[in-house]
């Protein structure tokens, strides 16, 4: 035992002040936490130093008691390090000692407890399939509302990102691919959607023709918080548990209503009424005039009180739908917890791939720790990283890239580290699937707070649909009072599609359109700087099944049909207009697998797989190589 206490002995003694909040925040950690990862296993030795808390029923956790009062650190270990198969949690079975647990106790002492169990990431290894890994945020939907962990007979929890990092570099990945999802995906939707995915992408067979994750590619699913809307319990429970504030919200909708229904009702009877009277139209008011008349001020202040009151009640039921449908909630939290959180996992797997991450770790055998040491002076080849956002998952990444950018340089006049994402991650593709951004986005002169980011991309893929009418119509009532420009609410990334015309040699070409209701307009206007745009390779899932369930072809006279009809049938979950481009027998599925399993191919050698891929689909493609013609008059269908 080289560490000293600071801290007088075992059992530890609760401070009166502080008892509930103590136990209550350390039982929050154990069921928000990762088993038997570095976190977890820190609040589990503080547990089990203290007594049972008066008024606290007895519990047992992994046949161990909630609270111990063990009286000696030694004890404490051997008593963790039985509640698990040693062998199946390698790191634990290292790291977990005597020196461990007092370092544990001393930064409870200290009062640095919460810098030690701090982490804004966990991660799990799939048992199935050991190239398969998940990357959780921490951060919780609500303050309270538990976190929904992944099935732990299926997940392994890795002890820290050491872990990680050493399994990547003894198994000798290469090649990284990571996906996020989009709005309204929680924890149990994702985690299933997840084990479908890496299932295909593993499975062997036919599908080699396309490709499979091999035993040097990593496929990691990030989840970023995010809530159901209507059901998500956080919705209802935070009202519940802070009433003032509720009550502060309510009583400012109220005065703002009570300024506004006034204004309304004195222009009504100042102004409505009387020139209703004067054509013969009755109307159920009075004129303003009449509160002259003392006899009719009852009438007057009641019909006033109703007015006010309406505005009041339309006003909070319209605040309350905005609320309850969770996209700003959603927003939110992709921009200040998903995209952060991410941009520190990426930061902290680049140096731990790059230096021994047990130097400074005790070990049981010197022989393994010299072992491990003489690994990591090895010299490592840097590993490809595609990056995979659906929806508002695309926000993400794209401040991902942004965040890292401005930590690893935002030069684009140094063309060696364009790609660079640190010392030891390259990054490769960016995908993109119905991305929630506005097309902004792709417009020169607009775009300069993504700009060095994108450019660090060597490909750029756009899925996207005209059909996808949550990001048609419904986001541009979640954007509609928080994007800067009305176009960029209303004009989303995802709605491009591609439109054919016939080029100087009379043959079929595409370009990229987007349809603003009935009429569509050019979705991309080129400059002469045109080094973002070329990166974009386009492909128009438009009418592919799984995403659309009608034919007909978009025109001026069947938009609207098209509309409804998918409506329709998207609410009966006959189709997902939003998220069918992962459903595993899609094409656009199919071309996926392709993006992220073959490497080594050209664009040019690319571009024919994927459109070998889409013969005879509903599907269309517009390589990164082929020009985009420029046409930014409107356009109606013909």
């Amino acid at each position: 035992m080289g560490t000293k206490r600071t801290y007088k002995g075992l059992p530890l003694y609760w401070h009166q002040e502080t008892i509930e909040n103590d136990h209550r925040w350390l039982e929050s950690i154990i069921r928000n936490t990762a088993p038997f990862s570095d976190a977890w296993t820190k609040a589990r030795i503080v547990q089990l130093a203290y007594s049972i808390p008066k008024g606290v029923k007895t519990q047992i956790l992994y046949n161990l008691p909630l609270y111990g009062a063990y009286t000696s650190e030694l004890e404490i270990a051997e008593a963790l390090r039985s509640t698990c198969n040693l062998e199946e949690y390698p790191d634990f079975d290292t790291q977990v000692n005597e020196d461990y647990v007092i370092r544990a106790l001393n930064s409870w002492h200290n009062k640095q407890f919460a810098k030690a169990v701090s982490r804004n990431f966990e991660i799990y290894v799939d048992r199935q399939y050991p190239n398969g890994f998940l990357v959780l945020s921490t951060a919780r939907t609500s303050l309270n509302v538990d976190r929904q962990l992944p099935p732990l007979e299926r997940f392994r929890p890795l002890f820290n990102i050491a872990e990680m990092g050493r399994m990547m570099r003894m198994a000798n990945f290469e090649h990284l691919t990571l996906k996020t999802h989009g709005y309204a995906s929680p924890a149990h939707r994702f985690y299933r959607e997840f084990m479908a995915e890496v299932e295909s992408l593993s499975v062997k067979g036919p599908i080699n023709k396309i490709g499979t994750l091999e035993n040097r590619s990593v496929y990691i699913g990030y989840h970023w918080p995010s809530e159901m809307p209507l059901i998500n319990p956080g919705l209802w429970s935070d009202m519940g548990e802070e009433k003032g504030i509720s009550l502060k919200f309510l009583l400012i909708v109220f005065l703002l209503a009570w300024i506004s229904g006034t204004g309304f009702y004195i222009l009504l009877t100042l102004i409505v009424v009387p020139v209703f009277n004067l054509l013969g139209i009755e109307l159920p008011l009075s004129p303003f005039w009449y509160g002259f008349n003392w006899d009719q001020n009852f009438n007057l202040i009641s019909e006033w009180n109703w007015v006010t009151l309406t505005v009041f009640v339309l006003w909070l039921l319209l605040m309350q739908i905005l609320r309850i449908s969770v996209y700003q909630r959603d927003r939110y939290r992709a921009i200040h917890y998903g995209a952060p959180d991410l941009a520190e996992f990426f930061w902290r797997l680049d140096k731990v791939l790059g230096e021994n991450p047990y130097t400074s770790m005790p070990f049981y055998q010197t022989q393994k720790e010299v072992a491990i040491a003489n690994y990591y002076n090895q010299n490592f080849p840097p590993m490809n990283v595609n990056l995979i956002g659906h929806s508002m998952g695309g926000l993400v990444i794209v401040n991902v890239l942004r965040i890292l950018s401005d930590r690893f340089g935002k030069e684009d006049r140094l063309e060696y580290e364009k790609n660079n994402m640190g010392d030891y991650l390259q990054l490769d593709k960016l995908i993109l699937t119905s991305p929630d951004i506005p097309l902004e986005f792709l417009r020169e002169g607009r775009n300069n707070y993504v700009r060095s980011a994108i450019l660090r991309c060597q490909e750029i893929y756009l899925f996207s649909s005209d059909r996808d009418l949550i990001l048609r119509y419904m986001s541009i009532l979640g954007n509609w009072f928080s994007e800067p420009s009305i176009e960029m609410s209303g004009l989303r990334l995802g709605n491009v599609y591609l439109k054919p015309f016939k080029n100087s040699n009379n043959q079929i070409d595409y370009q990229p359109y987007i349809r603003v209701m009935i009429s569509s307009q050019s979705a991309v206007q080129p400059t002469s700087a045109y080094d973002l745009f070329e990166k974009f390779n386009y492909i128009d899932c438009s009418e592919m099944p799984g995403l659309n369930c009608i034919s007909l072809p978009l025109n001026i006279w069947t938009s609207l049909i098209i509309d409804l009809t998918n409506t329709l049938f998207f609410i009966t979950r006959k189709v997902d207009i939003h998220g069918g481009y992962y459903f595993t027998n899609t094409t656009s599925f199919d071309i996926l697998k392709l993006l992220i399993t073959r490497d080594g191919l050209s664009a040019t050698e690319t571009a024919s797989e994927i459109n070998h891929l889409i013969s005879g689909k509903p599907v269309l493609f517009l390589p990164s190589h082929q020009q985009v013609g420029n046409s930014s008059e409107e356009d109606f269908y013909s």
